[in-house]
């Protein structure tokens, strides 16, 4: 009888759960969903895939419903999955879906709702558990009927366009355990009291460039697991405290504005996995305590203000995969104990202070597939033991002291090497086995062998068809561009640079360049001599950025495209032998920044066109033969810096301005070496807010970015340079600091008095109006220049004395009045005790140290000091040079347009590289 008992007992069991799991869903909750499906079409960029839903209501039971999760017991609808499902349309608060008050799941992540707002109707479902609308094109604020989901565990609203603050109700949701709004366009401050929700584990926040906020002491009993804020404006220091966070595993603090230490109790979390602090503002020594984080597996602390960083603290991390060390003043050799790294994927040292040998152990990473090296003092051989590394894919070796012969062959191994880098050492690279036909060498992606020594275009490129980036500077390549060099990677390539070669010609010309997609072309320093093959031929490169064919022999005139390309950033066409006239054909809504058109035999009148170029900075015609008034329509370009027209025909007055909005931001000017007339177009140039005075100790120096993007994001640096010519001594400056400021007007035929609006240019710090016929005393008001520190005045007609205010400019290191007719005492004291005597010859009438001449005396002054004087030997001539990239143009790689944007005084070496981020939130 026991027996039988125990039979009928399991078969009711198992009748009762073949009942329960067999519930209908329920009547009500159907047509809710069917009519949710009516809201819907299917979304056109799912390539015609019809939603999710479109099956719906082919069978009555809804739990069998694609996405759709009953309640076992009840039949109600608690489940609602309908991530990817290729929704299209609009949810309003209205909305037939907020009917399923039962539902504890609701995920509709990656569809499409039209920008419509995130709906108010979501706070009826009141047993909210999950809720998921990341990358689901709402837009708008989070409503405040989210608050009523006391229940809620999880919210993500990822890549939503939230564009507003974080609602503080937030703070007061205790059930919360995920929170995710990543890429929100969130502003404002971050409530801090969201860090002390109890139950919180996960909090991402990353990808948010204008949320701002602080760290709070954290409580001991706090759950959290997971802090992303990478890439915001989050600030402040890391509290000591932060080891209370005994469940955290990974800290993501990258691209925002912390500062200060990084505390030494980080390396009490002994489960921490994952530490980002990579471009911050962080100080002193990397906490020695970090060497006790034995689980971690990424630590990336690249550009940070490290003091004595050494690599002692890494030995003991042997599970690391992924070490970012770039960038932090990192001293010392590569130590041993970096050989426990056995897990080491990608090790990034570039940009620090490293020296000695790269070490033949490294052959033993095995799993290594990103070595970046580049920017150190590394000495010695490449190791052999590199060729071991079968996994990797990206070498960067470039910028360092490296020596000896480096063949090719070693690479041949390496299938899975797509990027190889060795410009800028002492190598002499040799393809020793690759031109042979049963060897195959890894189809690279990137390849850098400028200043490698080679003589010619290695033969090996012709079968490389995946190319993007090619790098060939300044080695002693002679000859013709080969042929076969039409067929290779002509999809794929992005950047060649060729520069600072011999090259001087094509060995077969075309009307095209076959490189459709090609970004950067840089041909300069050479010694191309024909035109007609390669300058018609840019004309079909539409998606130029940067052009620079400068300093070679080409001849001809210039094609009338230059002016058509819509994307076109740089165009250097300085020191060749291009002749005619500059077509008038720029367009508007030209990207044009820097036009480099000197040192030619061009003609005729500045193209008006150039107009249309709204954002230009550079504008250099110097040293050509133009015949034109003055381009004053220029002056309507706002974002002007530099406007060198020296040594043309130029002629005629210079008006003044019709109002006082012209060139507004100028600050270098030189119009020396022309036939100007009239009065001192000072006018002009006090208008410039480019001349106020500016920070003195600014550090930064002027150049040009020219950014684009493909497997990442890509920014040429273009620096520009001067040269002062002194007495027949001329000092080359290669780089121009941002707050210099310059006007040459010398060696025209201005005339009249130097008005007292000079004053006005009070940061001005290199004045030059010798070579003209000015007259008039020098106004006394040049006192309030404060910032000059070169003054020429020399060569004029300017009479009077010269004022003792002037013994005021503390700055002022060059001073020349010579041949005017100034009379009286010199100014005595400060600078003017270190001013010889050359800068005073010409003027009878001054006396005082350091003439011989003294005051009182009427005796005449010596003329042993005029003989062997030439009168052009003081000029001061400031004019724009382009830094090539590579061996021409820098070149810096880094990924995330956010990284770009925030941190441009990242790219002053080549090739800073911070390997593409991606991140996705737990659901």
């Amino acid at each position: 009888m026991k027996m039988n008992l125990s039979f009928f007992a399991l078969v009711f069991l198992l009748f009762f759960i073949h009942s329960s799991s067999a519930a209908k869903c329920q009547t009500s909750d159907r047509s809710a969903l069917l009519q949710f499906k009516n809201t819907f079409v299917s979304d056109p960029s799912c390539s015609g895939s019809p939603p999710m839903v479109a099956s719906w209501g082919e069978t009555d039971d809804c739990c069998s419903w694609d996405g759709v999760e009953c309640s076992n017991q009840t039949g109600n609808v608690i489940g609602l999955n309908l991530a990817g499902g290729c929704l299209y349309g609009s949810i309003d608060s209205n909305n037939s879906l907020f009917r399923l008050v039962h539902l504890q799941t609701l995920i509709l992540a990656d569809n499409n709702f039209n920008l419509s707002p995130i709906p108010s109707g979501i706070g009826q479902l009141s047993d909210l558990r999950q809720l998921d609308l990341g990358n689901s094109r709402f837009f708008g604020p989070i409503p405040s009927a989210i608050s009523r989901l006391s229940k809620l565990e999880n919210l993500r609203f990822s890549r939503v366009n939230i564009s507003s603050a974080v609602p503080d109700f937030l703070a007061n949701m205790s059930s919360l355990m995920s929170l995710s709004l990543g890429d929100c366009e969130l502003n404002g401050n971050f409530p801090q009291k969201i860090f002390h929700l109890p139950n919180l584990q996960l909090l991402i926040i990353p990808y948010n460039p204008n949320l701002s906020g602080t760290f709070p002491e954290f409580n001991f009993n706090s759950s959290l697991q997971r802090i992303w804020v990478e890439q915001s404006s989050f600030h402040g220091e890391i509290p000591s405290s932060i080891e209370n966070l005994k469940s955290l595993t990974s800290l993501k603090l990258g691209n925002c504005s912390f500062s200060g230490t990084v505390p030494d109790s980080l390396g009490n979390i002994t489960g921490l996995q994952e530490l980002e602090l990579h471009l911050n503002n962080f100080s002193g020594r990397i906490p020695s305590s970090l060497e006790r984080l034995t689980e971690m597996n990424r630590v990336f602390l690249s550009y940070n203000e490290f003091s004595d960083a050494t690599l002692s603290w890494v030995g003991k991390q042997k599970k690391l995969v992924f070490l970012g060390l770039s960038g932090i003043r990192l001293g010392g050799t590569l130590m041993p104990s970096l050989g426990n790294l056995t897990n080491i994927e990608q090790l990034l040292l570039g940009e620090n202070e490293l020296t000695g040998e790269i070490p033949s152990w490294i052959g033993n990473f095995a799993m290594l597939t990103d070595l970046h090296l580049y920017g150190n003092k590394l000495t010695g051989s490449i190791p052999k033991s590199l060729s071991q590394l079968t996994n990797l894919k990206h070498l960067y070796l470039q910028y360092n002291y490296l020596n000896g012969t480096v063949e090719l062959s070693m690479f041949l191994k390496l299938e899975n090497l797509t990027e190889l880098h060795l410009t800028a050492n002492d190598l002499a690279v040799i393809d020793d086995q690759v031109g042979s036909q049963n060897v195959t060498l890894p189809k690279f992606n990137l390849l850098g062998l400028g200043s490698c020594n080679l003589t010619h275009i290695p033969t090996f490129l012709e079968n490389q068809n995946e190319l993007e980036v090619l790098e060939l500077g300044q080695n002693n390549i002679q000859g013709q561009i080969p042929k076969w060099m039409w067929s290779m990677s002509r999809e794929s390539l992005k950047v060649l640079n060729l520069s600072h070669n011999a090259l001087t010609g094509v060995e077969e010309p075309r009307d095209a360049l076959p490189w459709v997609n090609l970004y950067v072309l840089d041909l300069s320093n050479n010694k191309l001599r024909e035109s007609l093959p390669i300058l018609p031929a840019i004309c079909k490169l539409s998606s130029l950025v940067a052009l620079d064919l400068s300093s070679n022999l080409m001849s001809g005139v210039l094609p009338h495209c230059i002016g058509n390309f819509s994307s076109l950033d740089i165009m250097n066409f300085r020191q060749n032998l291009l002749h005619g006239t500059v077509p008038d054909s720029f367009r508007i809504g030209s990207k044009l920044r820097f036009l480099d058109f000197s040192q030619n035999q061009l003609e005729g009148q500045v193209p008006r066109s150039l107009a249309n170029c709204k954002i230009l900075e550079i504008i250099d015609l110097s040293d050509n033969q133009f015949t034109d008034g003055f381009p004053y329509w220029i002056g309507t370009l706002p974002m002007l810096r530099l406007l060198i027209l020296r040594s043309n025909h130029f002629h005629g007055k210079i008006e003044e301005p019709e109002t006082n909005t012209e060139f507004p931001m100028l600050r270098i000017v030189d119009f020396s070496y022309n036939n100007f007339s009239g009065n001192l177009p000072l006018r002009y140039i006090t208008n410039s807010k480019g001349m106020e005075t500016f920070n003195t100790t600014a550090s930064t120096y002027r150049n040009t970015f020219v950014t684009f993007s493909f497997d990442y994001v890509w920014a040429l640096e273009f620096f520009y340079s001067t040269t002062i010519t002194i007495k027949g001594n001329q000092r080359d400056y290669s780089r121009i600091q941002e707050v210099f400021t310059s006007i040459d007007l010398s060696s025209n035929k201005f005339e009249g008095e130097i008005s007292n609006v000079v004053e006005n240019l009070q940061g001005l710090q290199s004045l030059n109006l010798s070579h003209n016929m000015l007259t008039g005393p020098i106004p006394p008001s040049m006192k309030n220049m404060a910032r000059l520190e070169s003054l020429d005045l020399s060569h004029n007609q300017l009479s009077g004395q010269i004022p003792q205010q002037l013994s005021q400019l503390n700055f002022l290191a060059i001073f020349n009045v010579s041949y005017n007719n100034l009379s009286g005492p010199i100014p005595l004291g400060n600078q003017f005790n270190n001013v010889d005597n050359s800068s005073y010859i010409g003027n009878v009438g001054l006396c005082g140290d350091p003439l011989s001449k003294k005051c009182g005396d009427l005796k005449p002054p010596s003329s042993d000091s005029d003989e062997g004087e030439d009168e052009g030997s003081f000029h001061i001539g400031w004019k724009t040079v382009l830094i090539g990239y590579g061996c021409g143009m820098l070149v810096g790689m880094i990924g995330g347009n956010f990284i770009l944007a925030r941190k441009q005084d990242w790219f002053a070496k080549t090739f800073k590289i911070q390997m593409l981020k991606s991140w996705e939130d737990s659901r």
